[in-house]
């Protein structure tokens, strides 16, 4: 898949690091981006913070691994995990197949609103990864 042909959801925002967010008041849902996942293979395993864990700003939460490399996840916002999603954990695929809806990681019950205008727009988004090599 080429980078020109992923469409991005214009109500999400991004991260450098290729995570998605979706803030509704205190209460974040963050994922992958389709871009990270891309050329990562096919997903085996992910090791995600359980209910309760704290999460800062651009500290790693967990991997993911795939046949052909583990890659960390980044945390995108401050704040406690509320909730992780167990359907991915039971059938990691699903973070390739619907990375947006159905492959949410984690649900994040914020510390202090998160200013939005911290994180990329979907057009941002797709203009920075397209002029970088990907990892």
């Amino acid at each position: 898949m080429s980078i020109t042909k992923v469409i991005l959801p214009k109500e999400l925002k991004y991260t450098a690091t290729h995570e998605w967010v979706k803030i509704r008041g205190r209460t974040a849902y963050m994922g992958l981006t389709e871009f990270a996942l891309e050329g990562l293979g096919e997903v085996l395993n992910l090791e995600l913070p359980i209910k309760e864990d704290e999460l800062l700003v651009g500290v790693v939460l967990g991997d993911v691994e795939t046949t052909d490399v583990m890659h960390e996840i980044t945390s995108p916002v401050e704040g406690l995990v509320a909730e992780t999603n167990k359907a991915i954990l039971k059938n990691p695929g699903l973070v390739t197949k619907d990375p947006y809806k159905r492959g949410w990681l984690l649900k994040i019950k914020l510390c202090i609103p998160h200013r939005l205008e911290s994180f990329l727009t979907a057009e941002d988004y797709l203009s920075q990864v397209q002029k970088k090599p990907k990892r």
